[in-house]
């Protein structure tokens, strides 16, 4: 099969609505069962090009319970208008799809190249997204995961220089990653947002000079905190009127933000309030496997962090020379009362840590 057959191309400089129904139609209908991922990308196209003023979409849980929610097709064209706008993207642009497009960021890198009139490049969306074939890309966006794998190999970080500008979302970025990020060419992103916003709402530069910690709310957006200093938003050109996450936010004089974590891990220690997202931002340096920190029952403090890895069991030097560094990192509060290893993590459908207390 010759590589330009395995290429995805939807450019509407070149090709109507029309061709494009006609197209996911035929893949779906004579291609004698395409790969799960393609058929999910046809379905969607199918129903972004339908008379339908909305549509179906799952949210992660940034303002509660996971759940489905309708969406107005309207106000996902306007946050496509809003990133295209933000990140000079212009028609004939090349853009990168490597996301499951069951969640919203995948959605809208299509809404995006519709909109935008971009040039999309679509790969099956795997945790090590690389691909041989695509050119130089203007615009990709991906995992904080996907992007840790590809830095892992020359060839990856190859790839990953072949992209302008890279947007990345769906959890945090360790200090570790954020580190190895500064030795890219490639422009750098972090994104905050959710699918009730349509993904982002704010950016923050990853690398470079201007690179902050802070999210800059993109434009038309306003942010507010409510009484447990958890983030709101009310953006009327996307439809969000006092959306109440549950992200607890501190504000800097400009207006920007950065988060201090989820308020449902809030962990109350001893009367001090521990985020165990600042703790895991501390301890990224030294543990070069996934983990999480969760709390334990304490009698005299009430609660206590406790450090959860996924590995086998280290071996006892190992494990003291951790301690000696946590010791030398964090603060009296945050020094993890108990160390634990799980061969595996529970994960959500879109690969986040599900945290046991």
């Amino acid at each position: 099969m010759s590589k330009e057959k395995k290429i995805l191309r939807l450019n509407m400089q070149a090709f109507d609505a029309e061709w494009h129904l006609k197209y996911a139609y035929l893949h779906l209908k004579e291609n004698f069962s395409p790969a799960p991922w393609k058929e999910e990308l046809m379905y969607f196209i199918i129903d972004w090009l339908s008379d339908s003023n909305e549509m179906m979409a799952q949210t992660s849980g940034s303002t509660g319970q996971p759940k489905k929610i309708r969406l107005q097709k309207k106000f996902m064209g306007a946050s496509a208008r809003m990133t295209l706008e933000f990140f000079g993207l212009k028609a004939g642009d090349k853009a990168l799809l490597c996301l499951p497009v069951k969640y919203i960021a995948a959605k809208m890198m299509v809404v995006r190249a519709f909109t935008g009139k971009l040039d999309l490049y679509c790969i099956e969306p795997k945790l090590y997204p690389y691909s041989e074939w695509t050119p130089e890309l203007d615009f990709a966006a991906m995992t904080p995961a996907q992007v840790e794998k590809l830095l892992e190999t020359e060839e990856g970080i190859s790839f990953l220089n072949r992209i302008r500008k890279l947007l990345m979302g769906g959890s945090v970025i360790s200090n570790r990653l954020e580190e190895e990020l500064q030795k890219l060419k490639t422009q750098v992103w972090h994104s905050y947002g959710m699918t009730e916003t349509m993904t982002h709402i704010a950016l923050r530069k990853v690398n470079g000079r201007d690179k902050s910690k802070f999210f800059i709310p993109l434009p038309g957006i306003e942010l507010n905190r409510n009484s447990e200093g958890c983030l709101q938003i009310t953006a009327p050109h996307l439809g969000v009127d006092d959306l109440e996450t549950h992200d607890v936010v501190e504000f800097s004089g400009d207006g920007s933000f950065r988060v201090l974590g989820r308020k449902d891990n809030v962990i109350n220690s001893g009367g001090v309030k521990l985020f165990p997202e600042q703790i895991e931002q501390k301890l990224s340096a030294f543990i070069p496997a996934d983990f999480y920190i969760g709390s334990q029952p304490d009698s005299l403090l009430g609660e206590r962090p406790m450090l959860v890895i996924e590995s086998e069991i280290w071996q006892e030097q190992r494990i003291a020379q951790l301690q000696q560094q946590m010791r030398q990192q964090l603060d009296k509060f945050e020094i993890p009362g108990q160390i634990i290893f799980l061969k595996t993590f529970d994960r959500t459908e879109s690969g986040k840590i599900v945290r046991k207390r």
